[in-house]
């Protein structure tokens, strides 16, 4: 799975920025390709968050599943061994 890289998120939220601080100082009319811009951004910042909301879901759920793993097979090996005895001591018998 290819993830989402932090480090270019934050340097295309710096450029925007940067952008939008240019704007300010410019007299002009906000373009339709201002407009669209801001958009993408917004899509982009959703989508972005989207991403680390389910990244930090995916691991609680790995964690969980490692955890839930260990504990279910200590349990089958308990009674195996359990088993294992009963069985051995009905073949003595």
């Amino acid at each position: 799975m290819q993830g989402i890289d932090n480090r270019e998120h934050r340097n295309l939220l710096d450029v925007f920025q940067k952008y939008e601080y240019m704007l300010l100082n410019v007299d002009e009319i906000e373009s339709e390709e201002d407009v669209r811009i801001r958009k993408e951004m917004a899509e982009i910042t959703v989508l972005y968050n989207n991403f680390k909301f389910l990244l930090a879901e995916l691991e609680k759920c790995t964690k969980d599943y490692e955890s839930k793993k260990k504990y279910t097979r200590s349990m089958l090996h308990r009674s195996i061994r359990k088993l294992t005895t009963e069985i051995q001591k009905n073949i003595d018998l």
